[in-house]
């Protein structure tokens, strides 16, 4: 079966061939990695893409990068823009950092976003750290995107507490699609923050409401050196799938096709 982690955090310097061979080790095809995070800094942010952009050319059908931008810093859309045009990103991650989406400060970086048809992984749920961050990564907040129908989002960790007003939300942009040519701007990824005595009702709930299609794999593990739990957490979802009772093909489309599809291998696009 084909596998790909959307969901890889760079905390530190990476080798390219230790982290293939990491892959092999874990059985995962392709990895999507963040570059690292910055906070206030415009300047700094380019430093931090420009550093994890080099390992995004080694093996492009294994290793894909996600640019993490913070839409409040002035500049900040050309600065994305730069990263998914010339950089070799092939999409966002974004934390709500102390601002919702929906304010019109806000309103440029969506436009040109939108423009670029862009892919966007948001953290939603609780965050641990970063002050008092997690009232404004609410999954609900994210409904302003509607106003942006090109851009694409998922929202990570199932939104945990939240993880029925994450599916509120989804249910929310596919009603958006009864309007003439609008696609289903979102999904949800799986990955872990949803603790293990609620998780199996979660991802039940989320397939069973949205179909396996709007479902991604991933694992918010850290490289260079935290990698080891890829490979547990793959079996793990994999035999939750079982328990769930989801077919080969349903089961190959949350491991991989969702990924594929909207984070697409730069070989591929």
């Amino acid at each position: 079966m084909r596998i790909v982690d959307c969901h890889v955090h760079i905390r530190g310097e990476v080798d390219a061939a230790e982290l293939l061979n990491q892959l092999d080790e874990n059985g995962v095809d392709r990895v999507v990695v963040l570059s690292q995070a910055e906070r206030v800094s415009l300047e700094r942010t380019r430093e931090r893409l420009l550093e994890t952009a080099p390992l995004l050319d080694v093996a492009r059908d294994r290793i894909s990068g996600l640019a993490w931008v913070n839409p409040a810093i002035d500049g900040m859309a050309e600065l994305a823009a730069e990263a998914l045009d010339g950089m070799g990103y092939v999409g966002i991650k974004i934390i709500p950092d102390h601002w919702y989406a929906h304010e019109p400060r806000l309103e440029p970086f969506w436009e040109r976003m939108d423009q670029l048809r862009a892919s966007i992984l948001f953290h939603t749920g609780i965050l641990y750290g970063w002050e008092d961050a997690s009232r404004f990564c609410r999954p609900v907040y994210l409904e302003a995107l509607a106003r942006y129908p090109n851009i694409r989002f998922a929202m990570a960790h199932v939104a945990w507490p939240w993880c029925e007003e994450c599916l509120a939300v989804m249910g929310r942009m596919r009603a958006e699609t009864h309007g003439e040519g609008r696609q289903w701007q979102s999904y949800i990824d799986l990955t872990p923050g949803t603790p293990p005595h609620i998780r199996k009702q979660a991802v039940a709930n989320a397939i069973s409401f949205c179909g396996p299609e709007r479902i991604i794999f991933g694992t918010d593990c850290s490289l260079p050196n935290r990698m080891d739990a890829q490979k547990d957490m793959v079996r793990r979802d994999l035999a939750l799938f079982d328990q769930l009772g989801l077919d080969d093909r349903q089961k190959q489309r949350i491991m991989a096709g969702t990924a594929d599809e909207v984070f697409p291998a730069r070989h591929e696009m």
